[in-house]
């Protein structure tokens, strides 16, 4: 069985707004992701036989999902690891994804994503992607649009009929000569002011800018929507980086062998390592004495980790964490990090794993960044525009 149909593709362009990632790959014909596709299908046919017909379903449904279990199916596979998937535990009928072994170490394997979404923002994205689906659809050769304002009245997804016609109607009165002007002017005092839309009704509040292509560009392929309002947030995404992993290591209790819950964070506010740091050892905080004279400011370590919390020991039954911050594109280039659990109840020798780690000695913290993934997988960085044969 075969991942991907083995069809001639000459699709070359962008993925629709709302379009699963799964669905173009599949149609895609541009070479980098041909590169990808070929990889996740190698990774696919090492998977036994009785796994790959729910694997491949499973992939059309959740490819964020299975793409990080495949991923580290494949990482343990590089590593000399025997698999296997889905293994009976003793007093649940709930199974961890993997039981990996080597050199008579036995390690149970749980993965999850970490998105930062709650099931009602990923249902709004969805009803908003699907929205600015419709509108790129718009053919618009001279003007791109600037969605400056979004908001979304109804949990339902709103019709589009009354404002397409609108935003068409004004397109026709626009002229572009007369706005590209407006780009060439001095910009020292203002910005220039471009023609808008403003629309509203029960469902839906929406203000588009029209920007004028340049003359070169006119006609070319591309999507209607050019710019989307800016998403702000306050915070990382540490929170949520907790929140997954607690809820894997609730899942089993107390087990009879060591257990790594490896998470694969996604969310565009886990940019940096801090976020894991503070995620995993406590939240960095500014220490001051209230004496004027000496404020002896320091950072520290608030009680609010994953493995320590207000003063108590958590999550014991876990040996450790790793968190990825991988995806399809980026796997040579990508970054990882092991955690181990000071305080756990079920032992794991790290040093047998081969692979850097973190881990607390003397109250002081060791950091230690895995950062080999395109050596365990035989992949350069630039491997997206290597030739078919060098890969």
């Amino acid at each position: 069985m075969n991942l991907f149909s083995k069809i001639e593709r000459d699709f070359t362009g962008p993925a629709e707004a709302n379009e699963d990632s799964f669905s173009y790959y599949e149609r895609s014909a541009r070479k980098d992701i041909g590169k990808i596709r070929d990889l996740l299908e190698k990774w696919f046919s090492k998977l036994p036989d009785s796994e790959k017909y729910e694997v491949k379903n499973r992939f059309k449904k959740s490819f964020d999902s299975v793409f990080y279990e495949l991923f580290l199916f494949n990482f343990f596979k590089e590593l000399g690891y025997e698999i296997i998937i889905h293994p009976e535990i003793d007093n649940t009928d709930k199974k961890p994804d993997f039981l990996i072994s080597k050199d008579g170490m036995e390690i149970y394997i749980e993965a999850k994503i970490c998105k930062d979404k709650s099931n009602f923002e990923e249902a709004t994205e969805k009803l908003i992607e699907r929205f600015y689906e419709t509108i790129n659809k718009i053919e618009s050769p001279h003007f791109m649009f600037h969605i400056e304002r979004l908001q979304l009245k109804t949990k339902n997804q709103p019709s589009t009929k009354e404002l397409v016609r609108n935003i068409k109607n004004k397109i026709a009165e626009l002229n572009h000569k007369r706005e590209l002007i407006k780009t060439k002017n001095d910009f020292s005092s203002s910005l220039p002011q471009f023609e808008n839309l403003f629309f509203e009704n029960d469902e839906i509040l929406i203000n588009i800018e029209f920007l004028p292509v340049n003359e070169e560009a006119i006609g070319k392929p591309r999507r209607s929507i050019g710019i989307r309002p800016i998403e702000t947030f306050i915070g990382g995404a540490e929170e949520s980086i907790r929140e997954s992993i607690l809820t894997k290591a609730k899942r089993y209790g107390k087990l009879d062998k060591p257990y790594l819950i490896c998470i694969n964070t996604l969310s565009i506010k886990s940019s940096s390592y801090y976020d894991i740091d503070a995620a995993i050892w406590g939240s960095i905080a500014i220490s001051f004495s209230t004496d004027q004279n000496d404020r002896n400011e320091k950072l520290i370590r608030t009680q609010d980790g994953i493995f320590y919390n207000n003063g108590s020991k958590r999550i014991t039954n876990v040996s450790g964490i790793m968190i990825n911050r991988v995806f399809p594109h980026n796997i040579p280039s990508s970054k990882y990090w092991i955690f181990k659990h000071p305080f756990t109840e079920n032992d794991l020798n790290f040093e047998n794993l081969m692979l850097p780690y973190c881990y607390v000695q003397n109250h002081y913290v060791y950091n230690n960044e895995g950062n080999n993934l395109g050596e365990i997988f035989k992949l350069k960085n630039d491997w997206l525009n290597e030739s078919i044969s060098e890969v």
